[in-house]
Parts: C-alpha cells; structure tokens; sequence
C-alpha cells in the first residue's frame, strides 16, 4: 500500500510540474509576441520631430543629441540651405529614431506635416528681433496651416519678443494653445546648476536652480534661495555666484573672440534636454519640472502676459504652472528691475504684429495700432477676405511679406514699427494694452480682425449719412 501511495504521488507530481513548466514557457512566448508587436513609443501615431533650423551651428548637434533618444520615431530636418547632408550622417547613427531631410521654403510644409513637437532654432547671422522675426513669423505660419496642435519650442533669440510674436499670430488664425507653446530658457538653468555646484563642490547632476523672468542677463532672476541643493551663502557671495550666472553668455563671447558667437554646444544641450522633457510629458509622463518662458496669463507677475517659471509638463502639453517661488530680498530686487525689461520685449512683439495687419494712415499717429481708429493705409489693407476661419494663403502672404520688408515704405508713408534705437523703451513698456484681452477666442468680436471691424464701421457712417 505503502509503495502504491509513493507512486501515485510522483504521478501527481510529475503532472503538476509538467503543467508548470508548459504554463511558464506559454506565458514567455506571449511576452516575446508583445515585446515584437510594441510600437517604439508610447505615441500612436509615432512622435517626429521637426527642427526648424537645422543646419545652423546649434541644430546640428541638437539633432545628435536627439537621434540618440529612444522615445522618438522621427527627426525632420528644416533649413533654407541644404540639410541632406547633414541627415545623411545622422542616419549612420545607429539608433532607431528616423532621419528626413528638407531644403528651401517650398519644403517646409513637408517637413512640418505630422509633427508633434516643432523645434524653432532659425536665426539669421546678426541676432537681433529685426532679423528673426521675419523668419520665425514664416515657420509660425506654415505650423498654424500644416500642424496647428503641435507643441511649439521657440528657441531663437532674442526668446522674450518671438514667444509673444507667435502666439499673437496663432491667435489670429484661431488656433491659439498657451499649453502647447514654450520658450526654451534651460541654458540659464544649466549655467546656473553648473556655477552653484562648482562653488559648493557638489556634483551638478544634484542641483538644481529655477531661473525666472526672461532668458537674458537684464530679464533673468536666478532663484539660489530655492534651490534643490541649498547652501548657506552670505549676501556677497550670492551676488557673485548670480554675477557669474547672468555673465556666462558674455564669457563664452569673449572666449571665441567674437560677440556674435552663441553658446551653440551648451545651447543644444539645454534645448535637448527641453524638448525631451516635452516628448515624456506628452508620452504620458507626470510632474515633469521644466524652467519654461510661457504664457502666464498675468497670474506670475504683475501686468506680463508672459514670463518664465517652473512649469508641469504632461500628455496636454503645459498642465500646471508653478509661480514664483519664494523670494529673499535681493532676489525680489532683480525681479523688480526685470518687470519694465520684459513688459517692453512683449509690447514690441506685439506691436509689431498690429503694425503688420492694422496700418494706421497717420504717420504722426501716436496710439497703440490696437486702440487707434484712423483708417488703414490703402496699399497695407489686408485682403478683404481675412478671416479667423480657415487657412488663407493670400493673408499668409500678407503677413510674410511685410514682416520681410519691415524697414521698406508702403506708398509715401512710412510703417509706423520701427526698430528700436535704444533697448528700453518706457512709455511702450508701460502701455500695458497689448495684454490678452478678457474675451476668449469664442468671441466674434475678438475673431474679426481690426480692418474688417474698421471698414464695416465706416460703411455703417456713410449709410447714416
């Protein structure tokens, strides 16, 4: 009886081990299938990239540094100049993001067509807002017609006027997110962690400063009292350490010889590391803390539409918006000083837009382009089938047109925008009506451009008359 019972348990045995083993190989085959069948991203529809911009000296390695991230599918490349070049060497690269080259104006539809995240780094060869604004308003417009819900990462200086620049354009054209648009000021970010964390001989992966305001020395406001790694520093070593901070642009100029010279190494680094952050936040990440110049809606500081802070990235682009953290005497002093500087960085931008789609026939004429009444100059009246509605590419036209001849004469009258002769302008930066309206996008008011609005209030005089 014994030597049945021992024989029945091995039986019993032998069964339950072989069931076992043919469970587990079972389930194994099955995570192989699923392991081949995962897409590479967590993105639908595959996450591509395009940079706008990718042949100058910061996208190139901007494009090095993100061939090398798993989370893309795809890297479009965009210059006016030739970019297969460049695109044939990164395919070489031996990771699985794909690479697509585009050239010249005509391709840029193509390159931006599918986009999920959109990288502007064009510049022209001099820096300045007069010489960039033309560019960055042609990338702007083709993204509202061929990718209006792609999230936006301007990069190209000077940040505080194009960031303003292009939002004022997408709201025209009624596709407007102040979530899925950002301006890239990390590089202060990464100067600021590497200069706190040699001075307290730490290694800079654990520190972390915020740096609010702007993204250049006069507009930036390194918050060392908030710091992830804080230190106890006396008050002139906090104003030597932010010295060194609002300097290293200045530095990296003077150790090229050149004041024209850009941070192009450091810039890409800071500006991968941005636009990583955005593709996890979009792929479904949470609480992801990214130093951003963004639409604040006035909630940060007081009468700027726009500033920058810590933001919350996530799948809906900018989720949550962190404010200003709290402030020690000397800091609280540089963000007031900062105010007037960025207030008159917004005011131009958006002036300028104004200017380009609402001329005023006064060349005398003193008020806002967004309050004065006066009739349009005739040669600068829009088409009359401007509308919010739906693409149009005789207004796209328009807006490029005059924003390449800015500096040009429309019949006998100058443009009422001109390039500024000194870098602040007072009365502009307290002329706080270029603020977003109260009226949201719904309103039909808001929707019909100032022309429109312009004429059919004359019309409606001469018929009372």
């Amino acid at each position: 009886m014994f030597t049945r019972y021992l024989w029945n348990m091995g039986k019993e045995y032998l069964r339950i081990t072989k069931t076992s083993v043919t469970q587990n190989c079972v389930r194994e085959h099955k995570l192989v299938l699923n392991r081949m069948r995962r897409p590479y991203s967590t993105c639908p529809a595959g996450m591509k990239i395009t940079i706008c911009g990718a042949a100058g000296c910061t996208g190139q390695p901007l494009a090095l540094l993100l061939k090398q991230c798993p989370l893309l599918d795809e890297i479009a490349l965009y210059d006016v100049c030739a970019t297969c070049g460049y695109g044939m060497e990164l395919s070489h690269v031996d990771t699985k993001c794909r690479v697509s080259s585009f050239s010249g104006r005509h391709m840029l539809c193509d390159a931006l067509k599918g986009a999920k995240v959109v990288v502007i780094v064009a510049r022209n060869q001099c820096d300045t807002f007069e010489n960039n604004a033309p560019i960055v308003t042609e990338i702007t417009l083709q993204i509202c017609n061929t990718c209006p819900d792609a999230f936006t990462i301007v990069a190209t200086e000077p940040i505080e006027s194009l960031v303003p620049l292009v939002s004022e354009i997408q709201r025209l054209r009624g596709i407007y997110n102040p979530r899925l648009l950002l301006g890239c000021v990390e590089l202060n970010c990464v100067r600021a962690n590497t200069v706190l964390a040699n001075f307290m001989r730490v290694p800079p992966e654990s520190v972390r400063v915020p740096v609010i305001g702007g993204a250049t020395p006069k507009t930036m406001v390194p918050v060392l009292s908030a710091a992830i790694h804080p230190c106890t520093m006396s008050q002139e070593q906090t104003e030597c350490v932010t010295s060194s901070i609002m300097s290293g642009n200045e530095a990296v100029c003077a150790a090229k010889c050149s004041c024209t010279e850009t941070a192009c190494l450091a810039g890409a680094y800071a500006l991968a590391r941005n636009t990583i952050n955005v593709v996890k936040g979009l792929q479904g990440g949470r609480n992801i803390i990214q130093c951003a110049y963004v639409d604040s809606l006035g909630t940060c500081a007081p009468d700027c539409q726009f500033f920058a802070s810590e933001v919350n990235l996530g799948p809906s682009g900018i989720e949550k918006n962190l404010g200003i953290p709290e402030l020690s005497k000397f800091e609280n002093c540089l963000l007031c000083n900062c105010l007037p500087y960025v207030r008159n960085e917004i005011a131009r931008a958006i002036w300028l837009v104004y200017t380009m789609c609402h001329q005023c026939c006064c060349s005398t004429c003193v008020a806002h382009p967004g309050t004065c009444f006066t009739p349009p100059i005739v040669p600068c009246v829009p088409p009359t089938n401007w509308t919010c509605d739906c693409p149009d590419t005789c207004r796209d036209e328009y807006l490029a047109s005059i924003c390449r001849e800015m500096s040009c004469k429309c019949g006998s009258t100058e443009l009422c925008w001109r390039p500024r002769e000194a870098d602040y302008n007072a009365a502009r930066a307290a002329n706080l009506k270029h603020q977003m309206p109260l009226k949201g996008l719904s309103c039909n008011v808001c929707n019909v451009p100032r022309s429109v609005r312009i004429d059919k209030e004359l019309r409606n005089r001469f018929k009372d008359s």
